[in-house]
């Protein structure tokens, strides 16, 4: 008796960890569905219907029952990939700390967009790329609030480093300078994207050394008189 009793125990197990395992990976595909459809058509020509479709669901309902709306949907494949490139970014920092390099804003800007650009070397990062040009240009989104709610470690650790850095810049200029920045990188990071796309992309070491520059002489330069 109490073999069989094991045994019913085992397959409830089995059964429980079957049917988990079946949802992460409809939600995980919903995720990849969205990603796709709206980087190439945009948020808002993209119906729940299409997502569900792509990603081989079985009802409309799936993308409610794991999301709770369109909305909360986007929010996670915002954070699916950015969650990896925080992670890199931090570690790039401690490297840049460690070797004495964090009052020096240029190497700053280097590993904030470094792990950015280097995601696009792979399909997945070309199309995140993509996806987060859509949710710069979308007004209903704040993508410096997003980065902040959803990658906070590594955008926090960046933030604070440019703003002991630009001390001597007039408040009001940082203040628009930090809230554009993302939207910037943003567009750095889909140039980028649709240059290794077409083949012809700069090497990525050169590249981020160049928009590192640049991001670089955009926050620490001349402001407007009066």
């Amino acid at each position: 008796m109490s073999s069989i009793i094991f045994m019913t125990m085992q397959q409830k197990t089995s059964a429980a960890a079957a049917a988990k395992a079946s949802k992460a990976t409809t939600k995980i595909r919903l995720i990849r569905a969205a990603e796709r459809l709206f980087a190439e058509n945009g948020l808002g020509a993209v119906s729940v219907r299409d997502i569900t479709r792509a990603a081989g669901a079985k009802n409309e309902s799936a993308l409610h029952y794991h999301f709770g709306s369109k909305e909360a949907l986007i929010r996670a494949v915002f954070a699916d990939r950015i969650k990896d490139i925080d992670s890199k970014r931090l570690a790039l920092m401690e490297e840049m700390d460690a070797a004495g390099e964090g009052n020096d804003m240029v190497r700053v800007m280097e590993t904030t967009i470094a792990p950015m650009l280097e995601t696009c070397m792979e399909e997945g990062g070309r199309l995140y790329a993509m996806f987060l040009m859509q949710i710069a240009a979308d007004p209903r989104f704040e993508v410096d609030r997003l980065m902040e709610d959803l990658a906070p470690d590594g955008v926090q650790a960046s933030s604070r480093r440019m703003l002991n850095l630009l001390e001597d810049v007039p408040r009001d200029s940082v203040r628009m300078r930090m809230r554009l920045l993302p939207s910037f990188i943003i567009a750095a990071m889909a140039d980028f994207a649709r240059e290794v796309e077409a083949g012809t992309a700069p090497d990525l070491d050169w590249a981020i050394a160049e928009a590192g520059r640049s991001l670089a002489a955009y926050l620490t330069g001349p402001t407007p008189k009066g």
